[in-house]
């Protein structure tokens, strides 16, 4: 059961400890003292995002508590279900591979994902595109953008 749920479980998961770790407010709203994710992207994400045009090797640059979040997808469900250690070294391995297509710039040959253009736009406009197209909770909570509303008119 786990092996055909990890690779749905590690793009899910990617998506709440992102949004996560950007702001929840608008920067005017009166919340904005209460906002966790504000201080977690001041504090922590924007490490991150200095590289607004990511390279492969920006995947996993990342402050060490940002760390701890993204490789919380291993080692939370071996707290809840039980696994052989393959499955968990499968999930460690896939976990630190995948932010490289999402970050190289191409969106070919690995096409759709968090790759290229998609997650290029996320670290240009930080505000969108906080998880992938395999599980489309951007579209779902309106956070997903084409870059259509970026592009220069001519």
């Amino acid at each position: 059961f786990w092996s055909s749920f990890q690779v749905w479980w590690r793009h899910a998961h990617f998506f709440v400890v992102h949004r996560m770790i950007h702001p929840w407010f608008h920067r005017k709203s009166s919340w904005k003292s209460l906002d966790v994710g504000r201080f977690l992207y001041n504090h922590v994400h924007s490490l991150h995002h200095k590289s607004y045009n990511p390279g492969p090797w920006s995947g996993l640059s990342m402050h060490p508590v940002e760390h701890l979040f993204y490789y919380s997808c291993v080692w939370f469900p071996m707290m809840f279900i039980p696994q052989h250690p393959i499955h968990f070294m499968i999930n460690k391995f896939h976990a630190t591979i995948s932010p490289a297509p999402g970050h190289d710039g191409y969106d070919s040959p690995i096409g759709g994902g968090s790759g290229g253009y998609f997650h290029y736009l996320h670290h240009a406009h930080y505000e969108c595109n906080y998880g992938t197209d395999m599980v489309p909770l951007d579209k779902l909570f309106g956070t997903f953008d084409d870059g259509s509303k970026f592009r220069k008119k001519k």
